[in-house]
């Protein structure tokens, strides 16, 4: 049996307060020693509460206990440690041997008989001796010495099964940033919803701009229509219907005052679409590849090929929004636009001139003057069933080109979409090609940190059973 004095707990050196919870681990039972004049200090319940990690045996050694004056003082003391050290070792059987250390090394060096001491002023020498029979019986292999084998296996137990929480400490906090990791990956891939939603709530600006200018071009066209389609303009533009090499001016007008600088606008406009798609997809696409580097520094070099390929990816866009506008011909517009006028007025001047003829032929071949109004009259209904036809030409003008408008915002919306539609599958397709390297790397150190754990389930299983094989050991 080695017996070690440390330096104790109320010391002024840190390195003695550490020398004492140090050799706690390697103890088989610990002999506290309280003193009566001070039990139970505030560093000594430090130490106690320290000391339950280890789950150690203790044994209370009460020392001075010749300083009080009778058995009442003696009994009120122990109860007050009994109490306290209950609560602080959370256990109901607590030992306590109340000593006077000086009284018994007087009577071992006066030589007095220990085991025949049974006067009043020497119980405390037989309080001495209970503790130092408590002490031997460790030594001998009855069934009393079976306690001292019990702690002397527990000892190692004890010792792994507090390294193994610790062990357990760490491995479920690197268990629970793992996840973290894991589910803070997932997330920003998750995330590109949001940022896809967000993109396509800001894209209905863009849709709106494009297709008022659309609508705006279309009512400058119907008010062109409308005032040259006029029957106060047939003998101004008589001239330009029946001359199919001459622009009428209507046509002109269209052409460069109307259709081509709309048709420049809408470029403008469609190339600072693809502008801001190219930019916000930019954006964003730095913004996670960040979040990624920032989270695991370590993990991927910017440098290699597989980062390079991601970003080829952003810029992969058709811009269909352009192309609709490349199929556009501002001179072919005007050309169709000048022939619906020159059929409309046509069509007009065919019916009145048809009937001017008629009514010519028929006055000169008719004898009576009855005659020759009917005949009139018949003519000049005539005239005016074509002058009656030309609102209804021009209203049908007017629906070709709504209609034509109507057409062409519908195409332009789509190409615009196209490109949307593309500016965030690329976006997807480079986050979760960036990404995958870090999911993998947390879910592979999730997968290590659950193999951990389950290896030290398995031992915590088999310290259990090694405990109750100690605690079913017995004496042959």
């Amino acid at each position: 049996m080695n017996i070690v004095d440390t330096p104790g707990t109320n010391v002024i050196l840190q390195r003695q307060q550490r020398l004492t919870e140090e050799f706690v681990p390697r103890a088989d039972l610990l002999l506290f020693v309280i003193s009566a004049d001070r039990p139970l200090t505030e560093s000594e319940v430090t130490f106690l509460r320290y000391t339950q990690q280890w789950r150690k045996k203790i044994v209370f050694v009460l020392n001075k206990s010749d300083l009080y004056r009778n058995d009442s003082e003696l009994e009120e003391a122990l109860s007050f440690i009994k109490e306290n050290t209950r609560k602080l070792l959370n256990s109901e059987s607590i030992t306590v041997y109340p000593v006077s250390a000086r009284s018994a090394l007087e009577a071992k060096l006066s030589s007095l008989d220990l085991h025949s001491a049974h006067t009043e002023s020497h119980w405390r020498i037989d309080k001495f001796h209970e503790l130092e029979k408590f002490l031997y019986s460790f030594l001998d292999g009855t069934r009393t010495g079976m306690e001292r084998m019990r702690l002397k296996l527990e000892t190692p137990i004890r010792i792994a099964e507090r390294l193994l929480s610790s062990c357990d400490t760490l491995i479920k906090h690197d268990s629970r940033f793992a996840k973290q990791d894991v589910a803070y990956a997932a997330g920003l891939v998750d995330s590109l919803q949001d940022c896809s939603a967000k993109v396509e709530n800001e894209s209905l600006s863009w849709k709106r701009k494009a297709l008022s200018l659309i609508d705006a071009t279309k009512t400058r066209v119907v008010d062109l229509i409308e005032s040259t389609l006029q029957l106060s303009n047939l003998d101004l533009v008589a001239s330009y219907v029946f001359k199919e090499k001459s622009a009428m001016p209507s046509t002109l007008k269209i052409q460069n005052e109307i259709i081509s600088p709309a048709l420049s606008d809408a470029q403008k406009l469609l190339e600072e679409y693809l502008t801001w798609l190219n930019s916000n997809s930019s954006r964003e696409a730095k913004l996670f590849r960040e979040s990624f580097d920032n989270r695991w520094p370590l993990i991927i070099d910017r440098n290699t090929q597989m980062q390079l390929d991601a970003l080829e990816l952003l810029k992969i866009v058709d811009d269909s929004s352009l192309k609709v506008l490349e199929n556009l011909n501002v001179a072919q517009a005007s050309k169709l636009f000048e022939e619906e006028i020159r059929e409309s007025f046509l069509g007009t001047f065919g019916g009145i001139a048809a009937a001017g003829l008629l009514a010519s032929l028929l006055t000169s071949v008719l004898p009576t003057t009855l005659e020759d109004l009917l005949a009139l009259g018949f003519c000049s209904a005539g005239g005016y069933i074509a002058i009656l036809n030309f609102p209804v030409r021009r209203r049908a003008m007017i629906v070709k080109v709504n209609k034509i408008a109507v057409g062409l915002a519908l195409e332009v919306e789509e190409a615009m979409q196209k490109d949307l539609s593309e500016t965030v599958k690329n976006l997807e397709k480079f986050v979760k090609t960036i990404g995958k390297p870090y999911q993998d790397a947390a879910q592979e150190r999730l997968d290590k940190v659950l193999v951990l754990q389950s290896k030290i389930s398995k031992v915590e299983n088999k310290i259990r059973t090694l405990q109750v094989e100690i605690q079913n050991l017995h004496v042959p």
